[in-house]
Formats: structure tokens, C-alpha cells, sequence
């Protein structure tokens, strides 16, 4: 079975039996793009909710605001029936939350980022694993759709 690791910043897609595999989930939020029917998913590792235009070219899925698009087209052009499509998403964690002095962490804000761009282009938010201050793994298991959030220190769990 083909397993394809999502690293930061990368989006990657499935058609078929496979898995797709992001670690490191602490900030970054994992975006998954999943029609279950067509055996089809996609997955992106968001690492800021904002991008410049340089970056955004060169790395679609390393940003919030390009990676949703991104990742959408990606999906359909391996058959995933947009009216299908459930997103579930995994990560955004406040790692360092007293450093900062600020009121929002970065992972909050790449949820807000990923959550609005979800929306804008129609996509139904299946189930999401979000916050706190420990980092994730997020496994997407093409063949059914199903996907796992293993946190670090605990056992993985269904979404």
C-alpha cells in the first residue's frame, strides 16, 4: 500500500488505495480534501493562514489562502466529485503560547484562515481536531475515507 508523507508546506493526492500521512502537526494545520465514493483524497500541510505572492507560486500549500484552492483543484482533476467533497482538518496548536504576549497564536490563526477558505469555496467541514498545545500526526486512508489524529503522547483516534 502506498503511504505518501505530506511535509510542510506540500500537498499531495491519492487516488485509490494509499495513505496520506502529515507528522509534526503543531502550528500547521492538516487539510484534508476527501470524496470517500470515488476513493480520491488530498492532503495539505498549512504552515502560515497568509501568503506572499512569491511564496504562494512556488509552495500553494504552505498557506491558508492558496492551499484550499490549491488542493480543491487537485482533487477533481483525479475525479473527486465536488459536491461530495468533506474536509477534515488537524492541528493548530498554541506551542509556545506564553512567548508570545500576543492574544492569538499562530496555530489559531491558521485554523480562523483554513476554516474561512473552507467556507468560501463551499466545502462541508466533516470534523476537525484543533488547539491546545501538544502536536499531531494525521493519517487519511484514501480506500475509505477514514482519517486518524494521533496526538502526541495518545493512542490515534477516528475523526
Amino acid at each position: 500500500m502506498t503511504e505518501l508523507f505530506v511535509n510542510i508546506g506540500e500537498l499531495k493526492v491519492l487516488r485509490g488505495k494509499g495513505k496520506l500521512i502529515a507528522i509534526g502537526l503543531g502550528s500547521c494545520v492538516g487539510v484534508a480534501l476527501i470524496d470517500a465514493e470515488e476513493q480520491v483524497a488530498g492532503l495539505a500541510h498549512v504552515f502560515l493562514h497568509t501568503s506572499n505572492n512569491r511564496q504562494s507560486e512556488t509552495q500553494p500549500g504552505k498557506f491558508a489562502d492558496t492551499a484550499i484552492d490549491a488542493l480543491l483543484e487537485a482533487v477533481l482533476r483525479q475525479g473527486a466529485k465536488r459536491e461530495r467533497l468533506q474536509a477534515k482538518i488537524a492541528g493548530g496548536a498554541c506551542l509556545f503560547p506564553s512567548i508570545s504576549g500576543a492574544t492569538t497564536c499562530v496555530g489559531e490563526l491558521n485554523v480562523q484562515a483554513v476554516l474561512k477558505h473552507l467556507g468560501k469555496a463551499g466545502i462541508v467541514l466533516a470534523g476537525k481536531d484543533v488547539g491546545g498545545s501538544l502536536g499531531r500526526k494525521m493519517t487519511v486512508d484514501v480506500s475509505d475515507g477514514s482519517v486518524f489524529v494521533q496526538t502526541i503522547g495518545q493512542e490515534p483516534r477516528r475523526m
